[in-house]
């Protein structure tokens, strides 16, 4: 009936508006920093506290809130995400300090998230079947990787001429929306009542939490405690699996029922996963970096710069589905992972200190029909290694493996990018012979601390070495860039050596 009233894609609309919203949060705002922290009266830590926190969060809560669905029913648990989500957007687009941002950004929302992104893969899996399940996934993908790409035009847009504060508004309108057509979704009830697994979800929620915490206090300046926190990360996540196994020896509801990883295409389909949300994430946060410290654009300028890559991997995510009439999923989602590689070669080559955003425009818009076959086939393929009463706990694991793939994209391709300017910074003072005394290990020392304090907003430089010390940086930073977009063809090709192991066609090991 729903479908008859609202017509055959009227669960994708929802899904793909849920994904939107929360995907776009994670961009949206990294470029809006400055004026949130005028507008607040806070720091730059405090704001990138925030949105760590709203990572966080989610990877804490995503795999519970997947098993949720077993035990309210799939309805329930959406509404009630959205709900949760919808109170903390309204929260953030009214609150008047750091705290209440945090709040309803980084907590309600965070929380919202989690509930939410594991029963769109669900409800998706559940509504549609064979090349229908197919065309939705590939939407689902590119809105996904459309709304990180968007983000920045969208939130550089809103906060240099309007305010930041429109960007948490157009959720809070989005979420009242999808409240208005809530009619359209099915309520899939579990087939028998379970109980939660209260030990497993303080298990995996802290363990992740303790992991997604590790990637995201990499940093080459700081002393962070970072391999000791992952440590004790991975020690509980084993313990966990130790649990788990024990309840299904025990005859009790497991809250991941660890027979899931035997299944090589769900195994394989999430690593590929992994490896590509890598280096989407490490190119979403260097590239503005290079943009406004090089080439000198402002946020709008920067985010328009991002278009070829947003609209090519719009286009391929959703006409992806077509190349299966003449190939495999497979070898479709080769064929991505190679033209991503080459996006990412005519990048290497495109960056330096005179670039322009035309001439990043061809790389970005190859790497985006790259991504946009990945983005059409991967998701569908990695859930179709999950049986139907596998699919929630099979949605949580693959949108936990998405958000810490994020994170470490961020994370490792950011230090990449500052050991790069230290070392480049380092050659050029050492090879000037401005300090003919000094060793090369005495000038890296000092200029590890010299960029500490410049972050930390200790240093001012006199008048005349300012141009000096910009063209140095700016040199520094496009050769940094090169360096990053190694890291990410490094990352690419491991993900290529893997999808060795996808099967040809989804379908159940």
């Amino acid at each position: 009936m729903a479908e008859k009233k609202h017509g055959k894609w009227g669960v994708l609309y929802m899904m793909s508006f849920a994904m939107f919203i929360m995907t776009i949060d994670m961009t949206m705002m990294n470029v809006s920093i400055s004026a949130l922290v005028r507008d607040l009266g806070t720091t730059v830590s405090g704001i990138q506290l925030a949105i760590a926190l709203y990572t966080l969060v989610m990877a804490a809560f995503m795999i519970v809130g997947a098993k949720m669905a077993d035990i309210w029913g799939t309805k329930k648990v959406f509404m009630v995400g959205l709900a949760i989500y919808g109170v903390g957007t309204a929260l953030a687009t009214i609150s008047p300090n750091l705290i209440i941002l945090i709040i309803g950004w980084s907590i309600l929302e965070g929380i919202g998230g989690a509930m939410m992104m594991p029963v769109t893969v669900t409800y998706i899996t559940k509504d549609y079947e064979g090349k229908d399940r197919a065309f939705a996934f590939a939407v689902w993908g590119a809105i996904a990787g459309a709304a990180a790409a968007f983000g920045p035009i969208i939130g550089g847009a809103f906060t240099t001429y309007l305010t930041w504060r429109l960007g948490f508004g157009m959720e809070a309108v989005i979420v009242v929306g999808m409240f208005a057509k809530m009619s359209i979704l099915k309520d899939y009830q579990p087939e028998k009542k379970i109980k939660l697994d209260v030990l497993g979800a303080l298990l995996v929620g802290l363990g992740l939490f303790l992991i997604t915490l590790s990637v995201l206090m990499i940093d080459p300046l700081g002393e962070a405690p970072v391999l000791g926190i992952l440590i004790v990360g991975i020690l509980i996540l084993l313990g966990f699996a130790y649990h788990e196994r024990s309840m299904v020896r025990r005859g009790l509801d497991p809250l991941v029922n660890l027979k899931l990883f035997k299944s090589k295409t769900f195994v394989v389909g999430n690593l590929v996963s992994i490896f590509f949300q890598i280096t989407l994430a490490g190119l979403m946060f260097t590239l503005p970096v290079f943009l406004q410290n090089v080439v000198g654009y402002d946020a709008m300028n920067t985010g328009l710069t991002l278009i070829p890559l947003s609209i090519m991997m719009f286009i391929f995510s959703i006409y992806g589905q077509k190349f299966l009439k003449y190939m495999s999923a497979k070898r479709t989602i080769q064929i991505g992972i190679a033209l991503a590689f080459i996006g990412l070669l005519l990048l290497f080559f495109a960056f330096s200190p005179t670039a322009t955003g035309w001439d990043l425009a061809l790389g970005l818009a190859i790497y985006g029909m790259g991504l946009g076959l990945i983005f059409s086939q991967i998701t569908n393929l990695a859930m179709a290694g999950a049986s139907a009463d596998e699919e929630a706990e099979a949605s949580g694991v693959f949108n936990s493996q998405k958000q810490l793939g994020m994170s470490l994209g961020t994370a490792f391709i950011g230090a990449v990018l500052v050991i790069g300017m230290i070392n480049d910074v380092t050659r050029k003072i050492y090879e000037s012979n401005y300090f003919p005394d000094a060793s090369k290990a005495e000038i890296k020392q000092k200029v590890i601390e010299w960029l500490i304090h410049m972050k930390q907003g200790e240093i001012s430089i006199p008048p005349s070495y300012l141009p000096q010390v910009e063209e140095i940086t700016r040199v520094a930073l496009a050769n940094a860039m090169q360096s990053a977009m190694l890291f990410m063809m490094i990352s690419l090709a491991i993900g290529a050596i893997l999808s060795i192991w996808l099967p040809n066609n989804p379908g159940k090991d």
